[in-house]
């Protein structure tokens, strides 16, 4: 495989998870949940850095020491994959490189068991810390949709309960579906 070929492993993953974003994005708009009357416009959660910033802080932990259990889980699984021979020793340092430069990569080429472990913790303890990290982020834009009258109390409040009735995903959702919207999706693994 050339540079070409595990640079399409990264790309493949980016947009697996980009149609599960939008796969879930569908699915909020069909409750309500998108943009247009009564929505709120754009991604119901933050950034990926804030994710993190936010799952650190629920996890007793540094955001940099949460980042470097990510980035070596990452790193860890390319080595993996080069050692399997499903990506050329060549391509590592390249792919390295991607996951120091981009957390959502890291992320996504990262395992959940492989994170927990690196931050000595168990898999429920940090995937719960990333579904009440996207929860406060979606609580978060309903209030600011909220106080810029894009919605009103009402609509606010069904969001609310609606939230309160979905299960988020934890720690791998995906980088794009960082509270993506309401309704099903893939569950922490």
């Amino acid at each position: 495989m050339n540079g070409r070929g595990s640079r399409t492993i990264v790309l493949v993953t980016l947009a697996a998870a980009a149609l599960a974003a939008l796969a879930t994005a569908a699915t909020a708009m069909a409750h309500g949940g998108g943009a247009g009357k009564g929505g709120l416009r754009g991604p119901m959660g933050g950034s990926t850095s804030a994710l993190v910033t936010d799952a650190a802080k629920r996890l007793n932990v540094t955001r940099a020491k949460l980042v470097d259990a990510i980035e070596d889980s990452a790193r860890s699984r390319i080595d993996q994959a080069a050692t399997d021979g499903d990506i050329r020793k060549d391509d590592v340092a390249d792919l390295e490189e991607d996951v120091s430069d981009n957390l959502s990569t890291a992320m996504a080429l990262s395992q959940t068991r492989t994170v927990a472990s690196n931050l000595g913790v168990t898999t429920a303890k940090l995937n719960d810390a990333f579904r009440a990290a996207r929860k406060a982020a979606i609580q978060a834009r309903i209030d600011d949709a909220l106080e810029d009258d894009r919605i009103d109390k009402e609509r606010a409040d069904e969001l609310k309960d609606e939230l309160d009735d979905t299960e988020l995903p934890g720690y791998k959702a995906g980088f794009f579906a960082v509270g993506a919207g309401f309704g099903p999706g893939p569950r922490g693994r």
